[in-house]
């Protein structure tokens, strides 16, 4: 198995599908099995002193390649939700933007054909993903359900010392890309952080600790990463289109178990008609306990 060298995938796995029993958070769909297939690895970061400094600072990378094989793999272990929270902006007014969108849509449909339903993040990047010339891939590939990110207007961008949120009404946190066609709303928290045990606009879920008996440090003997370069620690708070999307796939993976028989457009038809209105917002929102606004 391969080591979650930073945390990002560890995290958006327990929104999805955290268990029951003995830890701090349960996702969406607790009794899911989780398929995990690496497709990024941790990028040193250029430009620092050292190379433990450049390797601390470094974050997730990789080719738009390694993500269509692993959809493919994917399919090949007969997934029936995949949860994507990762993606790129391309320009379709170039060769290689409108050749990887033909790619993804490739794959992406034969997924959909073989009823396996696929979500993506939007992305964070604050940006109308309406005009046609850009677009987020993979969320905006065919047959994919994009899911951009929700917070409550008391958590949009406060970064006021003892700030706190309490639940309240839904408007689409700043940083979220938004007006993917037929994409959907969920929660993805925003400003301001908290404390673990206080009051956050940030979502709360569990994290890789690194490796058990080692200290935090450049993998070696004794040493291995910890989550969110923030070191050993088995939680994090943290925000963006990462938390909607693992959210919106629990949804969909307690609709496959309820209805083993409806295809991959069907769970997505029901996921966006079942969906609540916003008057903060052109997308439709996800409807998730309050709670998650006001976590932990």
């Amino acid at each position: 198995m391969s080591q979650d060298q930073q945390g990002h995938g560890t995290w958006v796995a327990s929104l999805a599908a955290g268990a029951l029993g003995g830890g701090e958070t349960v996702g969406v769909a607790p009794e899911a099995t989780l398929l995990n297939i690496k497709v990024l690895q941790r990028m040193p970061a250029i430009g620092q002193s050292s190379t433990l400094a450049a390797c601390e600072a470094g974050d997730t990378g990789g080719l738009l390649s390694w993500v269509l094989t692993g959809i493919n793999d994917a399919l090949a272990q007969h997934a029936d939700v995949i949860s994507l929270s990762l993606g790129t902006l391309v320009d379709l007014t170039t060769g290689d933007g409108a050749g990887w969108k033909t790619s993804f849509d490739r794959v992406t449909y034969a997924a959909q054909q073989a009823g396996t339903v696929i979500i993506a993040a939007t992305g964070n990047d604050g940006i109308d993903l309406s005009t046609g010339r850009y677009i987020e891939l993979p969320s905006q590939a065919r047959g994919v359900l994009a899911v951009t990110a929700t917070t409550n207007a008391d958590c949009v961008e406060n970064p006021k010392p003892n700030a706190i949120c309490a639940a309240g009404p839904v408007a689409r946190a700043s940083y979220a890309n938004f007006n993917a066609p037929n994409s959907i709303a969920a929660p993805g928290g925003a400003l301001p952080e908290g404390a673990d045990d206080a009051t956050s606009g940030w979502i709360f879920g569990a994290c890789s600790s690194g490796i058990a008996n080692t200290t935090d440090g450049l993998p070696a003997s004794g040493k291995s990463f910890g989550c969110f370069g923030l070191g050993h620690v088995a939680y994090v708070q943290a925000m963006g289109t990462s938390a909607s999307a693992p959210l919106l796939a629990g949804a969909a993976a307690l609709l496959k178990a309820a209805h083993p028989a409806w295809s991959a457009a069907q769970i997505i038809t029901v996921l966006q008609t079942s969906a609540t209105p916003s008057i903060y917002m052109s997308e439709r929102q996800l409807n998730l306990p309050a709670a998650l606004y006001a976590t932990p």
